[in-house]
């Protein structure tokens, strides 16, 4: 994993493999962006283009200002970056703190399809409700609770919706995974289940809709109570599939392509004996194993 620290202001591009034409991922503000998270991130990316066997890194910014120099420390940060992503060797999206119009310059060399930008959100709503609808067996009269999934919540409850569950909450916080339902999907933060939020959650199955949700104790106890967990880089790879550059993709083939990819690799480790949380790395690591001397140390868990 490689770190590059910005010389123009306190900012940071963590890349996970090495050897890859092309990293992509997002980039964060904050008063102070933590690098343990950032490369957390970046392997759950590294993970999700796994999974789609694509030879792409993950990658993921962080940039620390004061509120007051929020503005001037972003406009930096664009300005340093922009040769790589002219160059097709770097894509940032916007995440926490960052809104898209702050990466306009960037937005503008990037060579992935503009498609990413106008059916991300739906996309990912369709992945997650795909891979619920596996882990329960099937969502038609199921309920849940959305928790943490910030401008994407509308996107995924109805997607769910569509497949036939009732949004029972949405939110942020243990008071809102922990009403009563069938399936919790969560991100409101890395590590928000821990082993004692997983003894008590009334869910059958979680899925994220945020990098890393739940700890590896977490999911240890979840795994115990036969709670389905489905791994993060699993449910958040919809909107992958429109980063490739125009290729005659439809926003309806999109649709149904993240319908059938996630639900096709749920389906695939649902029935693994170490549980589909890992059996959806196996199949990742077994990916990456093709084409990297030795596999990235540590997987995708807070």
């Amino acid at each position: 994993m490689a770190l590059q620290k910005l010389s123009s202001t306190d900012a940071f591009v963590v890349t996970d493999l090495p050897g890859a034409a092309h990293a992509d991922g997002v980039v964060r503000w904050a008063k102070k962006v933590l690098q343990d998270g950032a490369r957390t991130m970046a392997r759950s990316r590294s993970y999700s283009w796994a999974l789609l066997e694509q030879q792409v890194s993950g990658a993921s910014a962080g940039i620390s200002a004061a509120p007051d120099d929020r503005d001037a420390a972003i406009a930096a940060f664009v300005e340093e970056l922009q040769e790589p992503v002219a160059a097709g060797t770097l894509s940032l999206d916007a995440g926490k703190g960052v809104a898209p119009g702050d990466l306009t310059a960037l937005q503008e060399l990037d060579r992935r399809s503009p498609l990413r930008t106008e059916l991300g959100d739906e996309l990912l709503g369709i992945g997650i409700a795909a891979a619920a609808d596996v882990a329960l067996g099937g969502l038609a009269g199921a309920t849940a609770v959305v928790e943490g999934a910030g401008a994407s919540a509308d996107a995924i409850a109805a997607a769910l919706v569509a497949a036939g569950a009732e949004v029972a909450a949405t939110g942020d916080g243990a008071e809102v995974a922990t009403t009563p339902s069938d399936l919790l999907v969560c991100g409101s933060k890395m590590g928000l289940v821990d082993h004692d939020l997983a003894a008590e959650l009334p869910q059958r199955a979680i899925v994220p809709c945020g990098v890393a949700p739940v700890t590896a104790k977490g999911l240890a106890v979840a795994r115990r109570r036969d709670v389905v967990v489905v791994a993060d880089f699993l449910s958040l790879l919809g909107p992958l599939l429109a980063f490739r550059p125009a290729d005659g993709a439809t926003a309806e083939s999109l649709r149904a392509e993240a319908d059938a990819t996630v639900r096709g690799i749920a389906a695939e480790v649902a029935g693994h004996e170490e549980g589909p949380y890992l059996g959806a790395a196996y199949r990742a690591e077994a990916y990456l194993s093709t084409w990297q001397e030795s596999l990235p140390f540590g997987r995708p868990l807070a």
